[in-house]
C-alpha cells in the first residue's frame, strides 16, 4: 500500500536535494525497483512477485509466475508495456502489461507472460536491454553472460565471462560494449559485435587501490564487485565493491580517477549488492547550474549522494525506525527518471520510497 506524505511528514525540509513524496510498504525485502520509461509506473520485485504501483503509491496489479526469488527487473527502454525479470528459478520472463485507459472503469493493470527464456544453470542475477529493446543480456551465478534475441527468444551467444558469479551488467550508451562485474573482483568489457573480451579492469588491494588493466590476475587479491554503471557520456564506469568503496573509472586509460566513501569514511557496502546511478540535472532557472552527482544505496546509511567533482556528500536519507537495532534499513536497489528528477529506492526492510528533486535546490 502506498502512503502519500504531506510536507510535515517528511523529516527533510525544502533545503534538501530530494523530498520524500510517497512510501510503499511490503512485507518482504525489495530486490529490484524500476520506473517505466514513460514515468507512469513503479515496478518492484519482492520475493517471487513483481508488484506494480502508480507514482501516487496506488497498487495497480502484480505479475505472478516465478517460483523463486526475483533478482532483477527491467522495462524495455522503448516500450513501457514490456517488462523483463530474472529469478533464482533459472528463468527469465518477458511480460506484457496493459495499463487502464482514461475511459476504463478499472484502475488495475492487466498482464501476461509472453516469453520464458531458459539457458542458465544457476541463479540469474542481472539483466539489461540494449537501447533498441531488441536484445536482452543476462548474467548469472553460473559465471556466464547470455545474449538473447527478444523477438525470437533465441540465444545469440553465451560468454564464459568470469570465474565467480556475475553481479551486474551495463552497456555503453552506443550499445557497442557490454560491461560486466563479478564476485571474482573483475570488471570486463566485451564487444557486442564480436563477443571478444576487450579489457579487464581490476583493483588490487596490494597496490593501494591502483587500477590495472590485465588479463593476468593470479597475483591480485580483489574484493567482489557488486554493481557497475556507465556514465551518460560513455567515458566512465562506476563500480561498487564490497570493500565499501565506490570507484569512478576512466576505463579507456585503465585508471580509477575518483573514489567515494560513506559518512565519516565508513564503508558504503560490505555485505549487500547496492545499486548506484549517475544524475545530471539542470535546475531550469537558466543560470547553468547543473547537478552532477552519484546516488547509491548502502548497507547502513540508506541512500547517499555525492557531488562528482568535489566528492562531497551532498544529501543522504536513512529511514528512521523506532527500533533501528532490529530493522535493517539497507537500500539494495534504486532507479531514476528524467536524469534524476525522480528517485525510487527499495530496501531490505520492504520499504520503497519515491523522492522528487527539490525544485528550489541550489548548489551551496
Amino acid at each position: 500500500m502506498g502512503i502519500p506524505l504531506s510536507p510535515q511528514d517528511d523529516e527533510h525540509n525544502d533545503t534538501e536535494l530530494y523530498t520524500l513524496s510517497t512510501t510503499i510498504k511490503e512485507s518482504n525485502p525489495i530486490t529490484s525497483i524500476r520506473i517505466s520509461p514513460n514515468g507512469s509506473t513503479i515496478a518492484l520485485a519482492t520475493g517471487n512477485k513483481i508488484k506494480l504501483y502508480n507514482l501516487q503509491g496506488q497498487y495497480m496489479g502484480e505479475l505472478l509466475g516465478h517460483t523463486k526469488g526475483i533478482s532483477d527487473i527491467r522495462f524495455s527502454p522503448i516500450n513501457s508495456s514490456v517488462l523483463a525479470s530474472c529469478s533464482d528459478d533459472l528463468t527469465i520472463r518477458l511480460w506484457s502489461i496493459t495499463q487502464p485507459t482514461l475511459s476504463s472503469s478499472s484502475s488495475t493493470i492487466t498482464s501476461k507472460c509472453i516469453k520464458i527464456f531458459k539457458k542458465h544453470t544457476y541463479h540469474i542475477t542481472t539483466i539489461r536491454f540494449n537501447s533498441k529493446g531488441n536484445l536482452l543480456i543476462s548474467g548469472s551465478a553460473d559465471e556466464t553472460i547470455t545474449i538473447w534475441d527478444v523477438i525470437s527468444g533465441k540465444i545469440l551467444t553465451t560468454l564464459a565471462a568470469h570465474s565467480d558469479p556475475i553481479s551486474s551488467l551495463t552497456l555503453t550508451p552506443d550499445n557497442s560494449i557490454i560491461i560486466s562485474a563479478s564476485y571474482d573482483g573483475l570488471i570486463r568489457l566485451f564487444d557486442l559485435e564480436t563477443y571478444q573480451c576487450l579489457k579487464t579492469l581490476t583493483t588490487s588491494t596490494s597496490s593501494h587501490g591502483t587500477a590495472t588493466s590485465s588479463l593476468s590476475t593470479a597475483e591480485l587479491q580483489n574484493f567482489p564487485v557488486a554493481n557497475v554503471e556507465q556514465s551518460p557520456n560513455g567515458k566512465y564506469i562506476l563500480s561498487t565493491s564490497l570493500d565499501g568503496v565506490i570507484r569512478l573509472w576512466d576505463y579507456m586509460s585503465n585508471k580509477v580517477v575518483k573514489t567515494f566513501v560513506g559518512p565519516e569514511e565508513k564503508p558504503i557496502c560490505e555485505k549487500y549488492n547496492c545499486e548506484s546511478r549517475f544524475i545530471n540535472v539542470d535546475n531550469g532557472d537558466g543560470d547553468g547550474d547543473v547537478l552532477n552527482c552519484i546516488l547509491s544505496g548502502s548497507d547502513l546509511n540508506g541512500v547517499l549522494c555525492w557531488d562528482i567533482k568535489s566528492k562531497e556528500l551532498v544529501w543522504s536519507y536513512k529511514r528512521q525506525t523506532s527500533n533501528d537495532g532490529d530493522v535493517n534499513v539497507a537500500v539494495l536497489t534504486l532507479d531514476t527518471f528524467e536524469k534524476g528528477k525522480l528517485l525510487v529506492t527499495g530496501g531490505l526492510d520492504g520499504v520503497a520510497n519515491l523522492f522528487k528533486l527539490n525544485a528550489n535546490w541550489k548548489r551551496q
